[in-house]
């Protein structure tokens, strides 16, 4: 898969898509191997175009998300002002991922707001996702102990 096939990049002005395409490296990692470590620099994003990546917080039994469809984004941290990645990223098979580095990125961003716009706005649905989905996963385990609301 192509990242413009990716939902991050779905309404990039053609111009902006294709000095991202320029920007971007594709890679393959065996399984076992890191795309990245908590603690590392955030320094670039991911987008996973075939295998499956089991994301990490805390130790070896944390799992937080596993990423399987191609597409889906990684390592969304750099993109969002954080200097270290949070979690771990750990190939469970051989992957195939487009990297892009977030200072290559950002100011095509910029550069284009629209498309900066557009994509900040795909990454919020994607992050809010995951955040709905882990308070599910929370209630599941932990069953719903406050009526309070704090999201």
């Amino acid at each position: 898969m192509s990242i413009e096939g990716a939902y991050l990049f779905h309404g990039i002005g053609k111009d902006t898509m294709k000095q991202i395409l320029d920007i971007a490296c594709e890679a393959e990692h065996a399984a076992g191997t890191f795309l990245f470590h908590a603690g590392d620099p955030a320094d670039s994003l991911y987008i996973l175009g075939a295998g499956r990546v089991r994301l990490r917080t805390g130790g070896p039994g944390y799992v937080a998300y596993v990423f399987s469809e191609p597409g889906e984004a990684i390592g969304w941290s750099s993109m969002v002002g954080h200097e270290e990645y949070s979690s771990s990223a750990e190939c469970i098979v051989p992957v195939k991922v487009t990297e892009i580095h977030k200072n290559a990125l950002l100011p095509l961003l910029e550069k284009d707001a629209l498309s900066g716009l557009t994509f900040f706005r795909h990454l919020a649905s994607i992050i809010g996702r995951r955040l709905v989905n882990c308070y599910k996963a929370t209630v599941s385990v932990h069953g719903e102990r406050d009526p309070h609301s704090y999201g």
